[in-house]
């Protein structure tokens, strides 16, 4: 049990199941081929239920359903973090851990010091900063061997210690090695 929260209660599954159930077979009435458009009073309309062509067509409206929830999660989530849910509240939501929680809705909650942090590893150095613009974290790093990069665009840190160790392999790979001989 949650404090800013009741866990539903079976009466609320089943209510929540059915309301899911009805959604999906309103939309496999309308798109079924052979079926569609037939009124439930219509006597066809319960034998159209045990037919291959209708079970298919439920099938293709269940598709739409993942997608949705998906998309409505990561609003809420983002919305949540935005207005001072952690990433433990939103994990514990739904289920799952803060990392977890963290990966799947990588900068919904914003981090509460987001200020740089430099580092310095193997004759190099760097910095790690948030990036708001994103919602990810992200760094710029040089070499001791003079090489330098930052972050790709595609790559969503989503904690400060996750772009450090990006930013610190790097300079690891590009230190200074001198040659023996």
């Amino acid at each position: 049990m949650s404090d800013v929260y009741r866990d539903p209660t079976p009466n609320h599954l089943q209510d929540l199941h059915d309301a899911v159930v009805d959604a999906l077979t309103s939309l496999t009435d309308k798109i079924s081929v052979p079926y569609g458009g037939l009124s439930k009073e219509d006597p066809r309309w319960a034998t159209c239920l045990n037919t291959p062509e209708w079970q298919l067509a439920m099938l293709r409206a269940l598709r739409e359903v993942d997608p949705l929830i998906q998309q409505l999660g990561e609003r809420w989530a983002r919305t949540a973090g935005i207005l001072g849910a952690t990433y433990t509240q939103l994990g514990t939501a739904v289920g799952i851990s803060r990392q977890a929680a963290a990966k799947r809705w990588p900068g919904a909650v914003p981090p509460s010091d987001p200020g740089p942090v430099d580092i310095e590893i193997a004759g190099g150095t760097g910095r790690v900063f948030y990036d708001p613009e994103s919602g990810t974290w992200a760094w710029i790093a040089q070499g001791a061997n003079g090489a330098g990069a930052e972050s790709d665009d595609d790559a969503a840190h989503t904690s400060s210690e996750a772009a450090a160790a990006a930013a610190g392999a790097f300079l690891a790979a590009n230190a200074n090695i001198k040659e023996t001989g």
